[in-house]
């Protein structure tokens, strides 16, 4: 980067107020001495700039004391400044404050209430909004950037919305296999808050947000299905408790393992109907044990097309055939009873069922039978200190002397014989993301690292992800990993106790759904990044949520420029979205003339995913500018810089290609233009918004002074600083942009004329 020259420089003090109303009774804390509330309105926190003629420029102040709960009293406005600038044609370095637009809504097009409700005037506060950024259209009216929705606000000449903040789609680019956000399986219902396998599990499911609830199935004696994890019913019902069936308690062999027990094959179903059912985990709640009873498949079904006609939602059933090997040893077969079930009550709708199970051969034999998606889930023994899978064979294949493994399956060859009877898999989530302990005391297992008596998920870490998503991807399979658990003991330690995160991950990774004891995270995490959709208008690949709370995470637009010819504006966020990398912040694209979305030009990549930008400005179609900042002050200052980025130049993840233009902290200044004494000068504020291209070697800068708060240069409190920045590179300016491309505006050109339509006076500054 060429060395950058203090060109000029100007300075607006901080205490500084126009007319207006008092302002500031709401804020609380320390004030730097200053008294509230504020006679008047501070010109103050600009967040963004633009030109208003040769001479003047138009500065936006954002919503007033920093946040939604302190600043109902601060007026939204936009203010015309002219700094004489020390440093070019004699300037003294003062700011005069000529003149301001008010933003209102005395049309009403806010659709939710705003301070000034019951007014006529109904002007806009910074409790209604947070304005960041604007920028001037062709035909004279303003589009300004907002942090809380975030939205777009339109605006005539006047400051008057045209029309109802436009909110902001949630592109997001899914990398499932369709394309559409995953399904949520509430495993056995919801499972981690009620007793599993009962209609008060799977109606709570439902209204945790679970699309489809998955009964486990077991035969009766008398060949009915019903929702039991296992044969043996001993750990999910209170059958132990009951003296009239001591004598059915015996030993079996399940899929060749000795179990001894009460077994469902053993009872009809007018026995089963009298048990009740139990939590099998003792760490979860235990209050319900007893009050339940154990569903049959059709029960099951009857409850879903209940919830359809109560709501209008369709909820779909995920049953497994369990241990069916067994079953047909005992002349219980699962598969046509099954299949009658789901015939005899209208539910084979291929969108609304989903059969899985553990074996290959039912799953053939059903894809005779039905047409509905087959999903064949893989299984495996163990997992190894270093993350290594511990393979398994599915029963089916022990008992025919196929050698193979759930492993082999997992193979690309696996995986296309996978897809000539079935329609997805259903993997264990630690073949996608395996996790590794450590073993300090060589004792051959994983060390209880968080010291809490148990060896679990909790001690370990994960290692990167596998490729099964992808190869099954390829094979034409879904990917419903399984089993998801709020509990800290099935979380790495990476996941800091956060299921969330576990969610985010998998998601991020494009598993096509997943099965979850707790549905309602499942859902909420899968809303928050993926929410209600539409197809973007450019690419049909990529949806877009209609929901702007999803993107609260956001923190807004603090970046908006608009293109050369004025058709096109980019806002850029100041955060990342939930579902995106920490380190990308999304540049959006929206036309003017259609006023849509048109979907993301691409991503802004932090240095650091601590910092934030401040602001978005055109040098040309495909190059703009961008401040990047740290949030220190003085001493604390590190990182404050522009950059140059090339919206045409993208790497593979969607990277704008990025280019540094000047460093904030550390400027020429041979003429000490800002008199303090030294030929370096550095611009250590921690916020910094404001960046406008006046022609090719010469850039404007101005800090949001975040009055009356922030003290980048102390002992004092800020003034808003407005600096010329000569630039050691030349940049490719468009002819359009800058003061060459004045008379391209309306607003630009008529500038004071304007104001004065609107029956303006001077403010009354007091300093």
């Amino acid at each position: 980067m060429a060395n950058v020259t203090l060109k000029g420089f100007a300075s607006l003090p901080a205490d500084t107020f126009a007319e207006g109303s008092s302002s500031g009774k709401f804020i609380t804390g320390n004030t730097n001495g200053r008294t509230v509330p504020f006679q008047g309105q501070p010109v103050q926190g600009f967040s963004a700039v633009q030109f208003a003629d040769k001479n003047n420029y138009w500065f936006l102040p954002d919503n007033g004391f920093g946040a939604k709960s302190n600043s109902a009293d601060f007026l939204l406005r936009i203010y015309q400044l002219n700094p004489s600038f020390r440093g070019t044609e004699g300037g003294d370095g003062r700011v005069e404050v000529l003149n301001f637009i008010q933003l209102s809504d005395p049309n009403k097009q806010v659709p939710f209430k705003i301070v000034n409700e019951g007014t006529t005037d109904r002007l806009l506060t910074g409790a209604d909004f947070d304005v960041e950024s604007f920028v001037l259209s062709s035909d004279g009216s303003i589009w300004i950037g907002d942090e809380f929705g975030p939205y777009l606000l339109h605006v005539d000449q006047t400051g008057k919305l045209l029309e109802a903040p436009i909110s902001t789609p949630n592109f997001y680019k899914l990398n499932t296999l369709n394309g559409q956000p995953p399904i949520v399986i509430g495993h056995r219902g919801a499972s981690g808050e009620r007793p599993e396998h009962t209609l008060e599990s799977y109606k709570l499911a439902i209204e945790r947000g679970a699309d489809f609830v998955e009964p486990d199935l077991v035969s009766t004696k008398d060949g009915v299905l019903i929702a039991r994890h296992e044969v043996n019913i001993t750990d999910t019902t209170d059958v132990a408790s009951r003296p009239e069936f001591t004598n059915r308690y015996t030993t079996k062999v399940i899929d060749g393992v000795t179990e001894r027990g009460w077994f469902a094959d053993d009872f009809t179903l007018e026995e089963i109907k009298t048990l009740r059912a139990k939590e099998r985990l003792s760490f979860r709640d235990q209050s319900y044990n007893g009050l339940f009873e154990v569903p049959t498949l059709e029960e099951v079904i009857n409850l879903v097309k209940q919830v359809e006609t109560q709501t209008g939602r369709k909820i779909g059933i995920y049953p497994e055939t369990k241990h069916p090997t067994y079953h047909d040893s005992v002349g219980l077969s699962l598969e046509e009873p099954l299949v009658e079930t789901l015939k005899k009550n209208d539910f084979t709708d291929p969108s609304r069922v989903f059969i899985q199970s553990f074996e290959v051969g039912n799953l053939k034999e059903l894809n005779q039978k039905i047409d509905v998606p087959l999903v064949q889930l893989l299984d495996a023994e163990d997992i190894k200190l270093d993350g290594t899978l511990i393979e398994k064979q599915p029963y089916d294949f022990l008992v025919s002397g196929d050698p193979r493994t759930y492993g082999d399956l997992r193979t690309a060859e696996g995986l296309k014989e996978v897809a000539t009877y079935a329609d997805g898999i259903g993997p264990w989530k630690r073949m996608i993301v395996s996790v590794k302990g450590v073993d300090a005391d060589g004792d051959g297992k994983a060390d209880d690292v968080n010291r809490d008596g148990l060896l679990n998920d909790a001690d370990k870490n994960t290692l990167p992800p596998t490729t099964l998503i992808q190869d099954a991807h390829a094979a034409g399979l879904l990917v419903h990993p399984y089993t998801f658990r709020n509990e800290s003991q099935y979380l790495a330690a990476d996941y800091n106790k956060n299921p969330e995160l576990e969610f985010q991950q998998f998601i991020k990774l494009g598993v096509d759904g997943y099965f979850t004891d707790f549905p309602g995270t499942g859902d909420k995490v899968r809303d928050q990044i993926t929410g209600e959709f539409v197809r973007s208008p450019d690419n049909p690949d990529v949806l877009a949520n209609l929901a702007p709370s999803n993107l609260a995470s956001s923190k807004g637009f603090e970046g908006l420029a608009i293109s050369p010819d004025k058709t096109k504006l980019y806002p850029l966020l100041e955060g990342s979205v939930l579902g995106d990398p920490n380190d990308a912040l999304r540049i959006h694209k929206f036309d003017v003339a259609s006023k849509q979305y048109e979907g993301l030009v691409g991503y802004y990549h932090l240095e650091n995913p601590t910092n934030a930008i401040g602001d978005l400005t055109v040098v040309n179609d495909n190059e703009y500018l961008v401040i990047e900042r740290d949030n220190g002050q003085a001493d604390t200052a590190q990182f404050k810089k522009i950059y140059k980025v090339d919206f045409s130049q993208k790497d593979v993840n969607g990277y704008v290609a990025k280019e540094e233009v000047a460093d904030l902290l550390n400027i020429q200044d041979p003429n000490d233009l800002n008199q303090d004494g030294s030929t370096k000068f550095t611009f250590p504020f921690q916020t910094i918004e404001n960046v406008l291209v006046i022609d090719q070697n010469t850039i404007l800068v101005a800090n949001d002074n975040n009055y009356p708060f922030s003290v980048g240069r102390p002992p004092a409190i800020d003034n808003d600083e407005i600096i010329l920045l000569g630039l050691g590179k030349p940049l490719s300016l468009d002819p359009r942009v800058g003061l060459a491309g004045l008379n391209n505006n309306t607003l630009l050109s008529e500038g004071h004329d304007l104001l004065g339509t609107q029956n303006w006076s001077q403010p009354n500054l007091s300093i």
